[in-house]
């Protein structure tokens, strides 16, 4: 009777502890490439562009007689009030809605003059400018606008 040794493994369990210790080594190794890895570096920094200055030469252009009527786009998107102490609702240059009193500078050298029920006057160097107010819709059928 031949005893078999106990050390002795059938071939299948042989073949998985080895491909379970080489598992185990690429794991480790995998690890410690990881976490022995030098830290990046930080980005550098991004480059900034600088902007053209911004030139203003409207008060140059004045004081050599350049009229500065022609530059400023007013539009008239309302009326508050009429008379002297008026006020009305504009635009200048395209910009958001203002609420500007009579007397009140618009734009260098333009000032509201005088607020009507059809429009504005607009002051400029001595020289008066009107605007008209936007037409009125007609008021819905069954409605009678009060006086």
């Amino acid at each position: 009777m031949r005893l078999r040794p106990s050390f002795a493994l059938p071939p299948a369990p042989r073949a998985l502890r080895v491909l379970a210790i080489a598992a185990t080594a690429a794991g480790v190794g995998l690890w410690c490439a990881i976490l022995l890895a030098p830290r990046p570096s930080d980005l550098p920094p991004a480059l900034a562009t600088a902007s053209a200055p911004a030139s203003d030469t409207r008060a140059v252009a004045m004081l050599f007689g350049a009229d500065g009527a022609i530059d400023t786009q007013v539009t008239v998107l309302g009326l508050i009030a009429a008379g002297a102490q008026g006020s009305a609702v504009l635009s200048v240059d395209g910009g958001p809605a203002r609420a500007y009193r009579v007397g009140a500078e618009i734009a260098p050298g333009l000032a509201l003059s005088a607020v009507s029920p059809t429009g504005v006057e607009l002051e400029r160097n001595g020289a008066l400018v009107s605007a008209a107010a936007p037409a009125r819709a007609a008021p819905p059928a069954g409605i009678v606008p009060a006086r």
